[in-house]
Order: C-alpha cells, then structure tokens, then sequence
C-alpha cells in the first residue's frame, strides 16, 4: 500500500472513530476515555491559541482557590495552578482513575505544589460548602448525566460572589449549545454575567449572587 493510501486509511478510521464517539455520547453521556488522555497531555496542546485562550477567558486571579470538573491530564489545571500563585490553590474531581494517576505523574515531574486531587463524581457533595472562588467545566458539562446536579454542587462549593465559567467547543463530542449552559446554569442558581466567543468555541461566566 503506498503512502497516500496509508493516509487516506488512517483518516477513515479515525473519522470513523469519532462519528462512533460522537454518536455513542450523545445517548450516553461517555466521559473521554483515559486512554486518549495522550491527545490533550502534550506541549503543542498546551501552548495552543485554544488553551491560551480558554485561560485566559476564564479569568484566574492571584489567590484564587479553584475547582476544575473534569481535569483529566491537567491541560488546564496545571497552567491554572501556576496563575493563581503565590497564594492560590486549586483542585480536581475526575471520576476515572487513570486520569488521576495521569494528572498526578505530570504534577510530581513539574514541581507543583499547590494542585490536588479528588478521585469522585462530581454529583457528590465531595469538598466543603463555600470553600472556592471559581469552579470551571471545559468541555465536560456533557459528559455528566447528571448535568444538574453537577452545577448544584458547583454552587454549594463557591464562596458568596464565586464564579463559574464553562467553556465548549463544537468539535466535541460532548458539546452543549450556549441556550443549554445558561438553562443549566441558571437553573443551579448562577447569575449570568457573560459569553465569550462565538458558538463554535465559547466560554460563559456566571456568578453565584
């Protein structure tokens, strides 16, 4: 088989991946598996427009104590730790293991000390009420079947005037509309402040009043 070939094969499969993805999340609400952590736990990732820019529309501050759902690998969490410094921490609540060990590893080898960790669904009253500033979601809401019960949490564990900020990208397989979010959002409690973004990748702010 010559090279176009093996290209035009690699392609097909991985679309074909993807549509079965997409497809299967939607009735199913599947979280992305730990095996394609790889995907989003690289430098060229990390360093790209997308994350730059979902950080930066998040609006970390210096101090802040942060809550991520869904961190995964950490393509966010860490960069997030190192924005909230000197005085700031944060934290993760991933439901699968592997991601945990996977975000874990890649704290320990960049020296962070001011990242943890908690192995739990994020439904589950897991961390104190009122204990962080801002709670963020990127491209996960839709992968919790229980999208309500997440952003309750979400409001009980924020401080009076706490944020919440929840970023999507049409791409994903899990993707929720902009009318979706603050439906959820506002539902929980969350008082709208702002969208960010176009409907193909845009990140909403609210605010616990």
């Amino acid at each position: 088989m010559n090279t176009l070939g093996i290209v035009v094969g690699a392609l097909v499969v991985v679309g074909a991946f993807t549509l079965g993805w997409r497809w299967a999340s939607r009735r199913w609400s599947l979280p992305c598996p730990s095996l394609l952590a790889w995907t989003l736990d690289n430098s060229l990732v990390e360093q790209s427009p997308l994350t730059l820019k979902t950080l930066d529309r998040i609006g970390f501050r210096s101090g802040d104590k942060v809550l991520e759902i869904g961190p995964g690998p950490g393509r966010l969490l860490i960069p997030a730790a190192r924005r909230v410094m000197p005085d700031g921490e944060v934290v993760g609540i991933d439901i699968q293991p592997k991601m945990i060990e996977r975000l874990e590893a890649r704290v320990k080898a960049t020296g962070i000390t001011n990242l943890s960790t908690i192995l739990g669904d994020a439904t589950q009253p897991l961390v104190p009420e009122a204990t962080f500033d801002l709670a963020f979601l990127c491209t996960v809401l839709g992968e919790i079947p229980d999208r309500a019960a997440a952003l309750t949490q979400c409001y009980r564990v924020l401080k009076s005037g706490g944020r919440l900020s929840i970023t999507e990208i049409v791409l994903d397989p899990h993707y929720q509309s902009r009318s979706t979010v603050r439906r959820f959002a506002e539902t929980a409690g969350f008082q709208f402040e702002s969208i960010q973004g176009g409907w193909w990748f845009y990140t909403a702010n609210f605010v616990k009043a």
